[in-house]
This record gives C-alpha cells, structure tokens and sequence, in this order.
C-alpha cells in the first residue's frame, strides 16, 4: 500500500485571527521576559536591530497587515538609546504610542553605555511624563539625568494603570557620597503599583512618604546591586538609608529580592546596632548572604540564589522562616559546613546546586562528619532535592541515607510516629526525624532501595530524570 506523501502546512494558509493569537501570545511571553529581574537580551532586539513587532512585520506582507490592524501588538516598546538622534527617537516613540490605540502599553527605555547626552534626559522625561496615564510598566535603566536636581520634578503625574516600575541608575560612576543631598527622584502617582525594581544609588533618593501612598499594593520589591562595588568608606554616612526606605512600605511586603548586595560587614554591623532590620513574606538572596544578617525573624520563606554556601563563618544564623530554599548554589569547602548558620524552619529546598553544596546541607541536617553528627536544623521534617532544566542531581547518596538514619535515632523511636504539631504539642526539643523526602530528577532507583526510603520517610517521592 503506498504512503501518502506528508505535506508542510503552509503559515500563509492560517487565518489572520489565528495568526494574530500567536503573535500576541508571542508578546505576552516577551512581556513576561522583560519584567523578570534577569531579563536577557534575545527579546530585546532580534533581527535588523528592530524590537517586536517591526521584526514580525517584516516578514510578509500577510503578516504586516495582520500587524497593522492589531493595536494590542503595539503596545512593547523597547528602546535603547542613543541609536539615533534624540528627536528621531522621540518621533518613533510617539509613532508606536498612536498605533497602541489607547492600550496600556509597556515602555522601557535603557540608556546605552551610558552614552546618552545630558541635554536629551529632560526631553525624554518630559515625553514619558506626557503620556504616563497610558502606561502599564515603565523601566528606565542608566539614566544618570535622574540624579541631577533641575530634573528630579520632570517625572510627575497620575499613572492609574502603572503596575510595574524600574529605575536604575548608571554603574561605575564612583563612590555615591553626594546621595543624601539628591531630592526625590519623581513625584508619580501610581495607586496600582504591584512590582518596584530600583538600584541602591535610587533607595538612597527616594521620598519614604512616596512610598508610604505608592507601595500600598505593592506585590515585589527589587532592591539590585548589579555587578557594581559601591564605595562605602568613612565619607560615606547614611549605611541605613536602604533598610529605613524598604521600612516606609506599608506593611508587610510579600516578596523582597535583593540583588548582589555589597555591604561590607563593617556596615551590616552598623545598621544592626542601629536596631534596624528589614524583612518581607518572602525574602530572596541573589549572589551574597551576608545581608541575611539584617533580615528580621518573621519571614515565611528565604531564598538563596547563586551563592556560596558557607561563605563567611560570620553569618552565625539563617532568620526564623517556616522555609529555606536554595537554588543554583554551590559550595566549596565541606570543612567549612560545621560553622554554617543555625536555623530553625521545618522545610528545605535545594534546586540546581551542586554536590558540594548538598553535601553542606546534609552535614548541617546531622550526616555524620569527621566522625561526628550534629544537626544546626533540628526542626527540619521535609527536604526536597529538584532538578530542573538540564541540571541533573549529583549528590552522595550514602550521606543522604546517613543522614536520615541519624536524624531517626536522634529523635528517639517513641517519637517517630508523631508528626509535627503532635511533637509541638509535647514541648519537643530535639532533633525531628525527616518525614518528607521528595527528589525531582534523581537517577534511577534499585527497588531495594526505595523500599529502604519508604521505610525510613512518610511520605517518599523518587522520580529519576529523564534522559
């Protein structure tokens, strides 16, 4: 019997709406990209150095008219400046807004090297704040027209529909001694802003009272570093303007990120004998742990990513939390695991880190070490081990197991059978036995070794990655 001959469905066969849909599920993602802290360059411009939706609209004519006639494809704009001359760029701006029809848009604008003349920021500012009422996020990164004082009041006006704002300042303009002199660095409205991103050099300048009435339904507060080594020497005097400007949120933020801090100890050690701390539901850690030391006790979760576990033996404890994640770490000496922070929350994650790093959190969960157990986390019940993406797990399985058998004979067999609110209830002290292992990812499992796990833990989940 012959084979048919298996055809290519043409995408000039699809209809525009069905076109359309794709395009905008295509901008949505983009969308998405541009507001994540880590956003790469792929979406920003693609080909011909044009943003979407120019490069979909260069393609065919089919897909230029499906385009043209889709206002909500128009609504990311992206610029990177300088490209052009100031005005062509204001006219290109305005182009994209009139094609919008009125939909929230997404702008961001990114000064480039930091090349931007001074003489073209108030323009930019200016056109930004003529059409704020139409924005629906705004990233503006490297403008050091920000910092200066005859600029500060340009950025105004209600801005009903802002969800999302980020401004940076420039990297590697020296030390920022001068800061406390800045005033605020806008005056907008923004009733419905749920995502603050903003650099150390713009928490030194902001108006706590703008924060007080803008951040009331704040959602994630982003305070970023980046890779510059601020200069906090002698001349440097307000160390605890960052801390008081988070504090000015009202309430209790749901989710902070603090991003490449670079606070030497001597300044931690400063705003801690100030009585200052500074906290959130959820607090994540990107690159340097040392800030922990200045995270209050009333956390829910920490997260720690792309940090060296056990990097300074001066970090003594982890804040309370109910949980501790640690994604994308990785450790270096196990000799250093014993000096690791104490902590006392029930659940630890480990996504992506390396062996090493597993390694330390099993020591500190009571693996016997240089012929020795102790557990820094008594309170410990769940541990979950996940790979995702390419990563695949490697960690010594014979520790893990140790651990485990140490952590059951620790807690006492007339303690085994009893969950966690039953051992509160006792006035339990000592260390818990692990009662939820789950490990996404792991390699295969002999059957007698799984049934060692579903022995030892309550609640066993093993599934291998597949290859």
């Amino acid at each position: 019997m012959p084979r048919k001959k298996l055809t290519r469905t043409s995408v000039k066969l699809l209809p525009s709406e069905t076109l359309c849909s794709i395009f905008r599920f295509a901008l949505e993602d983009i969308i998405e990209d541009d507001m994540k802290t880590t956003a790469e360059a792929e979406h920003r411009v693609i080909a011909g150095g044009l943003p979407f939706p120019h490069t979909m609209a260069s393609v065919c004519r089919q897909w230029r008219d499906v385009i043209s006639s889709a206002p909500e494809l128009w609504t990311r704009i992206f610029c990177v400046m300088p490209n052009k001359s100031g005005r062509q760029t204001l006219t290109d701006l305005n182009s994209q807004l009139q094609k919008a029809h009125g939909y929230p848009v997404h702008l961001t604008i990114i000064n480039k090297h930091n090349h931007l003349k001074q003489k073209e920021v108030p323009h930019i500012l200016k056109f930004i704040a003529l059409h704020i009422g139409q924005l629906k996020s705004l990233r503006i990164r490297n403008f050091y027209g920000l910092y200066i004082k005859e600029y500060c009041d340009t950025l105004a006006g209600h801005a009903p529909q802002l969800e999302c704002l980020q401004v940076t300042g420039p990297k590697l303009l020296g030390c920022w001694t001068t800061r406390q002199h800045l005033p605020p660095l806008f005056k907008l409205d923004c009733p419905t802003l749920r995502i603050l991103h903003i650099d150390h050099k713009v928490a030194h300048s902001l108006d706590h009272q703008w924060l007080e009435n803008n951040l009331t339904n704040v959602e994630s507060v982003t305070l970023s570093f980046e890779d510059e080594l601020p200069c906090y020497g002698p001349s440097y005097s307000v160390p605890d303007s960052v801390p008081k400007a988070l504090n000015a949120v009202p309430g209790r933020i749901p989710c902070l990120v603090i991003d490449g801090l670079q606070f030497p100890f001597q300044t931690i050690s400063q705003i801690k004998r100030e009585g200052l701390q500074i906290g959130a539901e959820k607090v994540v850690v990107r690159g340097c742990m040392k800030v922990l030391a200045i995270v209050d006790d009333h956390c829910k979760t920490i997260v720690i990513r792309n940090c060296e576990f056990v990097e300074d033996p001066r970090i003594r404890r982890f804040p309370s939390s109910n949980t501790l994640e640690f994604d994308g770490c990785f450790g270096s000496r196990l000799e250093m695991a014993p000096l690791a922070p104490s902590w006392n929350g029930d659940t630890v994650t480990v996504t992506n880190s390396n062996s090493l790093c597993m390694k330390a959190i099993f020591v500190l969960l009571g693996a016997p070490f240089k012929d020795s157990s102790c557990s820094l986390w008594p309170r410990v019940t769940t541990l979950k081990l996940v790979a995702k993406g390419d990563f695949i797990l490697r960690f010594p399985f014979k520790m893990l197991k140790a651990m485990i058998s140490s952590r059951r004979e620790a807690a006492g067999q007339e303690n085994l059978g009893k969950n966690d609110v039953e051992l509160d209830a006792i006035g339990f002290k000592g260390v818990r036995p692990i009662m939820v292992l789950h490990v996404h990812g792991g390699h295969g499992l002999l059957r007698k070794e799984r049934e060692w796990f579903e022995e030892q833990v309550r609640d066993f989940v093993w599934d291998c990655k597949k290859r």
